[in-house]
């Protein structure tokens, strides 16, 4: 691509998206064209421009991914297609939605991978412009191709140019073609063929159909009125056939055989008997809506197999009770919307064991009966004008656990109606005003109760359901109840409410009060709350009152907590604090401290010219920050020995009413003989202190002296005497 092509391509861009499947959506000429899953730039005549011309698909240029193996390019406008030469990778290529028109034999001629086509829903007349034959012979892994909403209106074979054949395809869609012929003889072509959709063709008349491997065959919607009895004998695998929609269609007994047939539907047709014995395989059969007016004996005797027959919206009327016999396989029936009328034979579904669900709904009954199913699970007797239980109605269904007599003029439920493992009931929409304490006893496993839209007027009481404890839904709305707000009505809504709870929150609301008038459209907890609860604050919706005020006091907790947690954090920390500043305190006073002796010991040594270690004790700045020598700690020994000694002195001199000349004399000795003895030897001076000393020396220098300011004074004081 050149780049002024590029360029214009960028121009006509409207929307790029890198989703899951690299969806590109480009503008060409004011034209949204959409591909999956690359991108594709689409050109027209530049120069046509504002000529009022369709946009036309000259060509693709395909620059993202050569290996690509789906391509969407469904909704378009195109008419035309070029050659996919580039990618034989491609599986899967959609085209519906567009205005193709024709089909070169090149078109799909390098695919050779190509397993799904959709050409449905374009502009084709006929098989010529569409060249099956050469189509399908470069298609030699096609599996499924659609050409459905393409006006073919033929499909014959007879034409060798137009004959469609194929070794790989098995599935075609040809539904609302337009289709007036089809022979058999077309699908001879195809050798493993499955699916055939000829559906919404108005088609007439099928015959000589012939495929050993078909499997599914759908007519629906077309005009077929009858079919050759031998019509599917030629088709040994076929399983499903459809042909509902074909309003005409009607079959005789027996008319139509297959021995491999398993599914047949043929809803809104005009069948007036069942006609499946022809099928002795079948397991399913959709006959809704059509004309079938009686049941006779053994109508399904030959259907041995099947499972599931819906018979609904007929015109039945009347059931031979040996009408199901033989089918004993059924496990799921649909006799709804027919007219059947008083009770059905309770032996009607006697011998078939293996019925799960039986559907009797709008029919005219009147009457549950005493039906015997022995497997029976669920059964619909709604709209089905019954104003009458027995109460041993039951009995012969002993594992039915789903009931639905909804939309019945029943007015009374009798006492002890029974059955031991029923789990769902639906009352609902009938005319029931009043229950006793016996009505539900014998429902031991009852779950579910509908009594929605009767004539209920008075609460019940909480001893009617004692004996239902698996009773977890209890639905009570759409009735005119009279909220006399007594203290039985108080009792029965908190079993309703309380676990476990028999109606939901949402529920709640829709259980309204009829009457007084002074309450009439309220809810029951609206209503009667000041009554039932007088001491608790005025609330209008009850659930706020309870839960509401668990969350609020929740809430309030939480808060207190985190505030307790934060103040005993804070306390914590303050403490801390303190601790730390009062020992940073101490520390600074023993260093002033130690500061202060030191600066008065040196200012000592300094006066005191006739010592003869002066120029020992003497000591630099510098030295004055290091640790001392032993003859400077000696000599802090001799000065606190007499700062002793004169403190000593002062309190003899206290002792003795003021005669100080003793005391004088004494401590002028002492100091004498002190002052001796420093005159010997470094060696013996150094021996008698280590031993009068010891660790005294180390202690005197750590803490500076025990003694206080003024016995230092005292001390310097006297040796200045000295």
């Amino acid at each position: 691509m050149n780049s002024q092509t590029a360029e214009s391509a960028r121009q006509r861009q409207l929307e790029l998206k890198n989703c899951n499947n690299y969806t590109v959506t480009y503008l060409c000429d004011g034209h949204l064209f959409s591909l999956v899953p690359y991108i594709v730039v689409c050109y027209s005549d530049p120069f046509n421009r504002g000529k009022n011309q369709k946009p036309k698909f000259e060509y693709i240029d395909f620059f993202y991914d050569l290996q690509v193996n789906r391509l969407d390019l469904t909704h378009n406008f195109i008419e035309a297609l070029p050659n996919f030469d580039e990618y034989t990778s491609l599986e899967t290529l959609l085209l519906a939605h567009n205005r193709i028109q024709q089909i070169s034999v090149t078109t799909f001629k390098k695919l050779t991978n190509l397993k799904y086509l959709d050409l449905s829903h374009n502009a084709f007349t006929q098989w010529a412009q569409i060249n099956p034959r050469m189509m399908l012979q470069s298609l030699v892994r096609l599996k499924t191709l659609k050409l459905s909403n393409n006006n073919l209106k033929i499909f014959t074979g007879e034409d060798n140019l137009m004959r469609i054949e194929s070794s790989s395809l098995q599935e075609l869609h040809l539904s609302s073609c337009g289709i007036l012929q089809f022979y058999g003889v077309a699908l001879q072509g195809f050798t493993i063929l499955q699916t055939l959709d000829i559906s919404s063709n108005p088609i007439k008349w099928l015959d000589d159909l012939a495929s050993p491997t078909l499997t599914f065959l759908d007519l629906s919607n077309c005009d077929i009125d009858s079919m050759n009895p031998n019509a599917l004998n030629a088709l040994p695998s076929l399983n499903t056939l459809r042909l509902s929609g074909n309003i005409h269609f009607a079959v005789n007994h027996g008319n139509l055989t297959s021995q491999s047939l398993l599914s047949f539907e043929a809803e809104s047709c005009s069948l007036t008997t069942p006609g499946l014995h022809g099928f002795p395989n079948l397991t399913y059969a959709n006959l809704r809506g059509n004309k079938i007016g009686t049941l006779t004996q053994r109508a399904f005797y030959r259907n041995k197999l099947l499972v599931e027959l819906d018979i609904s919206a007929n015109e039945i009327s009347d059931i031979h009770p040996l009408a199901f016999t033989g089918a004993r396989q059924l496990t799921y029936v649909n006799l709804s919307a027919n007219s059947l009328k008083g009770s059905l034979p309770s032996n009607t579904f006697a011998t078939n064991y293996n019925l799960k669900t039986l559907d009797l709904s709008m029919n005219r009954l009147q009457s549950v009966g005493n039906l015997s199913i022995l497997m029976l699970k669920n059964l619909d007797l709604s709209q089905c004008q019954i104003n009458d239980i027995s109460h041993d109605s039951l009995t012969s269904l002993p594992w039915l656990t789903y009931l639905n007599l909804s939309y019945n003029p029943i007015e009374d439920i009798p006492d002890h109606f029974q059955s031991w493992f029923l789990k769902q009931l639906d009352l609902s929409y009938c005319r029931l005003s009043s229950i006793t304490n016996e009505t539900f006893r014998r429902l031991p496993d009852i779950g579910r109760i509908n009594l929605i839209g009767n004539r209920f007027t008075n609460p019940f009481r909480v001893e009617m359901f004692t004996s239902n404890e698996q009773l977890y839904s209890l639905q009570l709305s759409n009735n005119p109840w009279n909220c006399d707000c007594s203290q039985d009505m108080k009792l029965f809504w908190e079993f309703l409410i309380y676990y476990p709870a028999k109606i939901k929150q949402s529920e709640q609301v829709d259980i309204k009060c009829m009457s007084p008038d002074s309450v009439a459209g309220r809810s029951w907890i609206n209503a009667c709350y000041k009554e039932w609860y007088p001491y608790d604050g005025p609330e209008s919706d009850f659930v706020f009152t309870h839960y509401g005020t668990a969350i609020v006091i929740l809430v309030i907790i939480a808060v207190a907590i985190f505030l307790i947690v934060g103040y005993i954090k804070q306390r914590i920390e303050k403490l801390m604090k303190e601790e730390q500043e009062e020992r940073e305190r101490e520390f600074g006073l023993i260093e002033d401290h130690s500061a202060v002796v030191f600066r008065q010991r040196e200012n000592s040594d300094t006066l005191s010219s006739d010592s003869p270690n002066r120029e020992r004790r003497g000591r630099t700045e510098s030295q004055r920050t290091q640790p001392p020598t032993y003859d400077e700690a000696m000599e802090m020994l001799r000065t606190s020995r007499e700062d002793i000694v004169s403190t000593e002195g002062v309190q003899d001199s206290a002792e003795n009413g003021g005669d100080t000349q003793p005391v004088k004399s004494n401590r002028t000795e002492r100091s004498r003989a002190h002052s001796e003895g420093s005159d010997d030897s470094d060696d013996e001076d150094n021996q008698s202190q280590e031993r009068q000393t010891g660790s005294a020396v180390s202690l005197d220098y750590s803490v500076g002296s025990d003694d206080s300011d003024e016995e230092r004074g005292a001390s310097n004081q006297l040796n200045r005497g000295k």
